[in-house]
């Protein structure tokens, strides 16, 4: 059993390892042993034969009784009999009663199958002119390990049967993997392409189209949980989907599971809607292949995250086994470069988006090594890794699919919505970049643009002026009556919206786009705003003249739409706990409160009459009651935030406004433009000096005395240590000083009776990847995760929080890591 696996108790068996102690047990397992040596089609224990270890062994002593196996040794592997056929084999050892309930648990139990119509076994088709029922002993892959995990309420009495399911699709190609041809030779799955894509294909055969299956079968479809889905999960490695009805079985197998209780019948129009809604996931059709290639018993509609047949596909670098007579082809008249295709395909194609371009490469393509096919090497160990999902793909992100996206911390698809708007196509343009940035809008009057810094453009001239696109779209959406809602596509074969509750707190741009990205998938989650309005700093920290509030109202419109619910002037940890909403049936919580306290110098009279903190200030500039301002105004920092209170100071009256920065004028934090623009609405900027001492008059700020600062990063710890020299001073007038020298987070009461730690002072500590914290159900992000950064990189965290959170309340996911 896989390392990983071990510490997941309910998946070991009672049975595994466990050596008789008296003869009657001894024969007992010689029996077990026998069957499943018989069964198994993995060589190893083909050939040395099935011990108490063997996951053939235990996996069958889990589900099948004595009798069963009595029964079953005397049948020949997928060789089909009639009822009266195997009672004649046993008459002897069953009454006519016993043994028809025997044979009964037996196909419930899935270790024997059964139909009704023509019979297909290793040599061809069998005709069965009187429909009989006749029954055969299956496989263990496909066959009765995937039946044993077909049920929800097998897995919950035996969970041992998921790990056993896991080994049977790993174990049997560990030593023939390098013999496997093109088509599979019947072994596993077979991938089929999206219907759309074939069906005016004159050279498509019938087999590879989904329509001729479902006209084939039509009158015997059913569905029901997909094994592999519900298996994992009992893992520790499930995803967030709903499990049932995702796997359609046709033909006698669609009677069989209705028969046995694993699946209902379904219309033809009820199994296009679920491929239907498969296609919309991404997931992939496949289908068995195991009785030839006219004959089929499932269509499945496999997950790429949690699938055992393209898993296996993958780790033994065996395409053939479930490759596709089609394969996709890009034609170059209708792609819009968005990279996406390259993100989901599961073959780990999505090494070809990193070669679309390259800053550094001399040919504008990046090489990667290959792995070797199996049929070309001597086959070993050592040419497959069990970790392949982590090692075996490359991250697009790193340095493709190009380097503006790459560079947007949201991996918005820049070359792909460029396109579209270039070819007129302003809503799909829309759509696109909806998929990962539900602000674009927003994000196109207040991005710090990291995607037109990485422009290859820019070497030849100047950047392509992505954010103008990104606003003009999104303006043009804003301005039309009709907006653009994007589907729901949930992860459910029926299309339900999830009823678990999942609680938001704080309404910036973290929160929200994790509400929108939530309701997406399905689920109605709830935001908490301490505020009287939604958006956080976009509504209460960005000031009007950047971003105008109606523009953050009409994107937060859409979120409302999509059916999310806001609940303003509500603080938790004041007005409603976290345990109350727990109790209130809340299962996760997403807090992204980011960093609302300003911090001081630590100067005397820094709190005096006339001095502000920069968020509070421009807070209170946005409201109803704006300061009215007049004098000298003096801000402290170097930061864009430093610019929003100068300028914003200018708008509200005062007659000179002095901006001091401690850094020298080349390596100050705020962007360029911010710079220029304040330079042209004459704000003086002072370089290299910080605050010393601060005067007052009349209990009043009147002025303060100013230091050279001589360095801001100590170069031994590349850490923030200012340096000064105390003899270098310069006195400024000042009627007002606003400090914009820093943000941190303000808790109050909200994380009072949870498990949250903390790290750097008052930084939760969270999981790099999944944003979990040390309390199961909570997670963060936004500024509170990562301290005061940008717009995009809030978004980017929401959009990513939303899937730790859809997985972390699934019921089908064990493993909430």
């Amino acid at each position: 059993m896989p390392e990983q696996f071990k510490n997941v108790e309910r998946t070991i068996s009672r049975f595994q390892g466990k050596e008789p102690e008296t003869k009657e047990e001894t024969k007992l397992v010689a029996k077990y042993q026998k069957l499943a040596r018989k069964i198994t089609d993995n060589v190893e224990s083909k050939l040395k034969g099935v011990t108490t270890d063997s996951p053939e062994y235990w996996g069958l002593r889990e589900v099948i009784t004595e009798k069963e196996v009595d029964i079953v040794l005397k049948l020949k592997l997928r060789k089909w009999y009639t009822f009266e056929q195997i009672y004649n084999m046993n008459k002897k050892q069953f009454e006519p009663a016993e043994f028809a309930s025997v044979m009964d648990q037996l196909c419930i139990h899935g270790l024997i199958e059964y139909d009704y119509g023509d019979h297909y076994d290793d040599n061809g088709p069998i005709k069965n002119a009187k429909k009989e029922k006749r029954y055969r002993l299956s496989f263990f892959v496909p066959g009765s390990a995937e039946l044993f995990n077909s049920s929800v309420d097998r897995i919950e009495r035996n969970p041992a049967v998921a790990s056993f399911f896991e080994r049977m699709t790993f174990l049997p190609l560990e030593k023939v993997t390098s013999m496997v041809r093109p088509g599979g030779n019947g072994i596993g799955m077979h991938v089929i392409p999206v219907e759309k894509e074939v069906i005016f294909n004159n050279e498509a055969i019938n087999t590879e189209k989904i329509s001729y299956w479902l006209k084939k079968y039509n009158g015997h479809l059913s569905a029901g949980i997909c094994s592999c889905r519900q298996s994992r999960a009992v893992l520790g490695e499930g995803c967030e989907d709903d499990p049932n009805d995702w796997c359609i079985q046709v033909g006698d197998m669609a009677d069989y599971t209705v028969e046995t209780k694993r699946a209902h019948y379904i219309t033809k129009e009820e199994a296009l809607d679920i491929l239907d809604k498969a296609e919309k996931n991404g997931y992939v059709h496949q289908i068995t292949n195991i009785d030839g290639s006219d004959h089929i018993f499932d269509i499945c509609n496999c997950n790429v995250q949690i699938c055992n047949a393209l898993r296996t596909s993958l780790l033994y670098n065996t395409p053939y086994m479930s490759k596709s007579a089609y394969t996709a082809k890009v034609d170059p008249t209708k792609c819009v470069a968005c990279g996406a295709c390259t993100e989901v395909c599961p073959s780990g194609a999505a090494k070809l988006g990193q070669k679309l371009c390259s800053k550094n490469a001399k040919d504008g393509k990046i090489k990667y090594p290959e792995a070797v096919l199996p049929d070309k090497i001597h086959w070993g160990k050592y040419a497959w890794d069990e970790n392949y999902r982590d090692t075996a793909r490359y991250n697009t992100h790193d340095s493709g699919t190009s380097p503006c996206k790459s560079a947007c911390p949201a991996h918005v698809p820049v070359q792909g919505y460029l396109k579209l708007a270039n070819q007129g196509k302003y809503v799909e343009a829309l759509a696109l970049i909806k998929k990962e940035n539900p602000f674009p809008a927003v994000c196109g009057r207040v991005c710090n643009k990291r995607c037109e810094d990485a422009c290859t453009r820019g070497l030849v001239d100047a950047p392509v002026s992505i954010d103008a696109v990104k606003k003009f779209v999104a303006d043009y959406e804003i301005k039309e009556s009709k907006r653009y809602v994007p589907e729901k596509v949930t992860k459910s074969a029926t299309g339900k919206l999830f009823d678990q509750k999942i609680a938001i707190i704080g309404a910036g741009p973290a929160g929200l786009s994790c509400a929108y990205y939530l309701a997406q998938r399905g689920y109605l989650p709830t935001v908490f705003e301490k505020n009287e309005k939604p958006g956080g700093m976009l509504r209460y920290g960005i000031p009007s003249y950047k971003l105008e509030k109606n523009v953050i109202d009409a994107e937060i419109e859409i979120i409302k739409k999509l059916g999310v619910e806001i609940k303003c002037g509500v603080e938790v940890g004041k007005d409603i706990t976290i345990d109350e909403l727990k109790k209130q049936g809340y299962a996760a919580f997403y807090i992204a409160i980011g960093c609302q306290g300003g911090k001081y110098p630590g100067l005397e009279n820094e709190k005096a009459s006339g001095t502000y903190v920069a968020l509070d200030f421009l807070k209170q500039a946005l409201s109803d009651n704006k300061p009215k301002l007049s004098g000298n105004v003096v801000v402290i920092g170097g930061g864009n935030v430093a610019f929003d209170c100068a300028r914003t100071a200018t708008r509200l009256g005062a007659s000179k406004v002095s901006v001091v920065a401690l850094e020298e004028e080349g390596k100050m934090l705020a962007t360029k433009e911010e710079l220029k623009e304040s330079k042209e609405e004459n704000i003086e900027i002072i370089n290299s000096f910080g605050p010393k001492k601060i005067h007052l008059k009349d209990n009043k700020v009147s002025g303060l005395t100013l230091r050279k600062c001589l360095q801001t990063i100590d170069p031994a710890t590349l850490k923030f240590n200012p340096k000064y020299d105390e003899s270098v001073t310069k006195d400024l007038d000042a009627d007002y000083i606003i400090f914009a020298i820093g943000q941190e987070i303000v808790w109050g009461n909200l994380l009072d009776g949870t498990n949250v730690k903390f790290w750097k002072g008052n930084y939760p500590v969270a999981n790099k990847y999944t944003y979990q914290t040390g309390d199961d159900s909570i997670f963060v992000g936004g500024d509170v995760n990562t301290g005061p950064k940008f717009v995009i990189d809030a978004i980017a965290q929401g959009h990513e929080a939303s899937e730790s959170l859809a997985r972390f309340v699934s019921k089908n996911n064990v493993s909430q890591t």
